[in-house]
């Protein structure tokens, strides 16, 4: 396909992805949703996202694990590309919240983007196959929980004893929270590099091997959503000098050594709502949430 008609095609796809969908879509998603404290109200979110992922006429299955002598599961579906030689991504985003929260921003904006991507890119059919999960059980499950991320890490770790390859996996993770005022965002020490104190970029963590698919996600941003500013940076030995780039589900795909990347608006380092009754709906910026759909969708398209 010639370079022209190809970055044509990207911008319609960029173009598919509505404002007022992510909206409604937060909207549906938010709510107490804990393994522990609502199972019940955890178990319907689930059901409704694999009833969205059916009506885009995907083929949904379950990945089934156990915590703390229950049954819990991931929601998988898989996206194939035109070319099936290549090796495919994965883009997940976890459902779950953590206690006496609604989550809007922390995951149902994740979620919500995770659906606008598989949507729009269903629409077209990208060159690579991509799988996307909703993972289950991320925030930890009483005091004493101190790994979290229940259900990614069962997810890479069969992936990585089934021999699975990704060219990349993206991770969502609180991605509809900005504010505009100097001083907003919080920096972490020994951060190794310049961050604006503006919270209204979307950051880029990842790993070594991470470094490719992090120039695609900022080519991408450039080209095809240029008002979204993009901060990524990878991190050594799977982020261990710094624990809290490990603070969602990449952490299991960086321990089996994939490239993996978290794409986040820096949740507590930036939004005072994380992990609170006050992460609701309304909080949210839908323009930047929207702009970093456009961004995922636009990088799967041209990776």
């Amino acid at each position: 396909m010639p370079q022209e008609e190809a970055r044509e095609n990207i911008a319609r796809l960029v173009e598919s992805i509505e404002e007022s969908e992510l909206r409604r879509w937060v909207e549906v998603f938010s709510g107490l949703r804990h393994g522990q404290r609502n199972p019940a109200a955890l178990e319907k979110k689930g059901e409704l996202l694999e009833r969205h992922l059916r009506e885009a006429d995907f083929l949904v299955s379950r990945d089934h694990f156990q915590y703390g002598g229950e049954g819990y599961h991931n929601i998988v579906v898989t996206l194939p590309g035109k070319n099936l030689a290549l090796t495919p991504y994965l883009v997940g985003a976890h459902y779950d919240a953590y206690p006496d929260s609604p989550g809007a921003d922390d995951n149902a904006s994740a979620v919500a983007a995770l659906l606008a991507v598989a949507r729009a890119l269903g629409r077209a059919q990208p060159e690579r196959t991509v799988r996307f999960v909703g993972f289950n059980l991320e925030e930890p499950q009483d005091a004493h929980d101190r790994r979290c991320r229940h259900g990614s890490r069962h997810f890479a770790r069969r992936a990585f004893f089934r021999w699975d390859r990704y060219a990349g996996v993206f991770i969502l993770e609180s991605v509809g929270y900005t504010d505009a005022r100097p001083g907003s965002q919080k920096i972490p020490v020994r951060l190794p590099i310049p961050v604006p104190d503006t919270g209204d970029f979307l950051g880029v963590v990842g790993n070594r091997r991470a470094r490719g698919i992090m120039k695609l996600l900022e080519e991408a941003a450039r080209v095809h959503v240029q008002e979204l500013p993009v901060i990524s940076h990878w991190f050594p030995l799977a982020g261990r000098f710094l624990p809290m780039t490990r603070a969602s589900d990449h952490a299991p795909f960086w321990d089996y050594a994939y490239p993996a990347v978290m794409l986040t608006d820096t949740a507590f380092l930036r939004n005072p709502n994380y992990h609170q009754p006050t992460d609701t709906p309304d909080t949210l910026n839908y323009a930047f949430l929207a702009n970093t759909a456009r961004a995922l969708a636009a990088a799967l398209a041209m990776g």
